[in-house]
């Protein structure tokens, strides 16, 4: 059977998702922009595990493991910061939001690895650094961001998401395959999976 190209990571709500949009909007505009494939409103979301080509039918198992660890997480709400090259000035990747806090953000991450690691994948050997992506370098250097202000808004974080990855010349598209509640958000903890026509991000 042929392996999808997966991930897991948190979604945006619509107000923090038109927030990243409009500063990306205005970096676009600016000398340099042009050096940036800006993604796309549904591509917004902050990655906290990346699996890379996995057997489908590993996905499962996966979920359980990742859901049964997320339950120890509770709810919080998370912050934008101000744009930067990421992962540095010297050799920028992408242009990225930071994301505060870093605190609960990275227990989450934590625990999504261990639930990740319980289920036969191999361990993440590098540190978990939160970031939201706006767009991917495509040489040359980014636009000026430095003097740019953080959005203001806040994005609830309720669960964490198994993303499909389909990678296409425009871009990717990504499909979400199923939705696991933190702590109290949950009711009964069990992985969601999405239906079709279901609203893909929040």
């Amino acid at each position: 059977m042929a392996g999808i190209r997966a991930f897991l990571a948190v979604d945006l709500d619509d107000a923090a998702r038109a927030e990243a949009l409009e500063l990306a909007q205005r970096l676009r505009g600016r000398p340099g922009g042009d050096h940036v494939r800006w993604v796309r409103s549904e591509a917004l979301h902050v990655t906290l595990r990346f699996l890379g080509q996995m057997d489908p039918q590993r996905a499962a198992e996966l979920t359980q493991h990742v859901a049964r660890e997320v339950r120890t997480q509770e709810p919080f709400a998370l912050r934008l910061g101000t744009p930067h090259p990421f992962p540095s000035a010297r050799r920028p990747r992408v242009v990225a939001l930071e994301i505060e806090p870093r605190e609960p953000l990275g227990a989450l991450a934590d625990a999504v690895e261990r639930g990740v690691v319980a289920a036969g994948f191999e361990p993440e050997a590098r540190a978990f650094r939160a970031h939201l992506t706006l767009g991917r370098m495509r040489g040359g250097r980014p636009p000026q961001m430095e003097d740019l202000d953080a959005p203001r808004a806040e994005s609830p974080v309720r669960d964490v998401v198994l993303y499909r990855s389909h990678l296409g010349r425009d871009g990717s598209r990504y499909e979400p395959l199923e939705r696991m509640p933190l702590g109290s958000a949950g009711g009964d903890a069990s992985p969601r999976t999405f239906v079709q026509g279901e609203n893909e991000h929040g």
